[in-house]
Parts: C-alpha cells; structure tokens; sequence
C-alpha cells in the first residue's frame, strides 16, 4: 500500500466517523426536542432531557457543550427544516394566486401538525432577549424566514412591498393562532388561512405611497 493509499484511507475513515458522530448527535437533538416542545426551555434541564431522551447525561455532554448548545441545535435543525418545506411550496411551478394559496396553507398545517415544536421556537425567541447565547440563532432563522417572504412576494408579484414588515405580519397572525390552537381551538388553522389571505391581499394591494 504507497502512503496515498494510506493517507486515502484515513481521510476515509475520519469521514465516515464525522458522519456518524453527525447523525448520533442528530438523533439526539430530534429526542431532545420531544422533550423540550413539552416542556419548554425554563422548566427542562439537562438530566431532563437525558432521561426522556433515554440516555446518559454523559452522553450528551459528549456532543453538545451545554443546553444553551443543545437547545440551539435543535431550534436550528428543527426551523431550516420547516423552512425548506416552504421553500419547496415556492420552488412550485404554478400561478401566483394558486402559489398563495399553497403558501398559506404551508404555514397552516405546520400550525396543525408541529404546533409544539413552533412553541418551542417562540420560547427561544422570547429568551434572547435576556440571555445574549440566542442572539445568533435567532437572527440567522429570522433572517431565514424574512428571505423566504421576500421569494413569497417576488414569486406573486408583490415587488413593491417590503419582505421585513409583510414577515412581522405574518408572524403575529401565526403566533396568535399558534397559542389558540394550543389552547384547544382547533378551528384556529382554518381561521389562520382565512384571515392571512385577507391580511395579504390589504397588504400587498398596491405600493407604498412611497413608490
């Protein structure tokens, strides 16, 4: 074996191990939010967590440094996750009005089917403003979901609003309806559909005086 063989082999080797530590330290993040979406960040430690999770608070020590690093792992998975789900919806080869509708409905099942995890993220949001450690992971999925606003309106033509304050709108009609559905009023996806497209169509009706 010449030593580019060897040296191949290593490289291998070492990428086969990353990978595996990646998808180990994935399944720990995906068990980790099951346990956090429950009970949310304040009122869950890491022993917590270990044991919902099935396994030693060692072990998670061994992948994550911290909870603040273990819970920014799982918000950040779990969010590019849902964004590139609404990404697919607006890479949909169909007409503006039909893609608004898909969009809308996008965000509506997400509130049906991961109302918990969506809690989650608004727990984090909320504990940025006092613990700087979230600061990062917050901006960058804001940044995230105010880029896929800002597709949203290029793709359906809205070009003259602004992605910002067209995404401020939509996320307090998604987090109101969110803590509804929560709450037990299941009709809240529903209402959320109806009451955003309206939101939209008033928002994105014509430029701002500005233009």
């Amino acid at each position: 074996m010449t030593k580019i063989d060897k040296m191949s082999r290593l490289v291998e080797k070492a990428d086969a191990k990353s990978a595996k530590r990646a998808r180990k330290k994935d399944d720990l993040a995906d068990s980790a939010i099951a346990a956090l979406k429950q009970l949310g960040y304040a009122r869950t430690s890491l022993r917590d967590i270990a044991e919902l999770s099935g396994v030693a608070v060692g072990t998670l020590h061994y992948y994550f440094e911290d909870k603040v690093d273990l819970i920014t792992y799982c918000v950040r998975r779990y969010k590019i996750s849902f964004m590139t789900e609404m990404q697919s919806i607006l890479s949909d080869d169909v007409e503006a009005t039909q893609l608004a509708e898909r969009f809308i409905k996008g965000l509506s099942r997400s509130i049906r089917r991961d109302a918990e995890t969506h809690r989650l993220w608004y727990d984090i949001r909320s504990q940025a403003m006092f613990d700087p450690a979230f600061h990062e992971v917050v901006q960058d999925i804001e940044n995230g979901l105010i880029d896929i606003v800002g597709e949203f309106l290029t793709r359906t033509g809205n070009t003259h609003s602004e992605a910002t304050p067209v995404y401020l709108v939509l996320d307090a009609a998604f987090r109101f309806h969110l803590q509804k559905y929560l709450a037990g009023d299941q009709s809240m996806p529903a209402r959320f559909e109806a009451q955003v497209s309206m939101l939209l169509a008033s928002i994105t009706a014509a430029p701002t005086s500005g233009d």
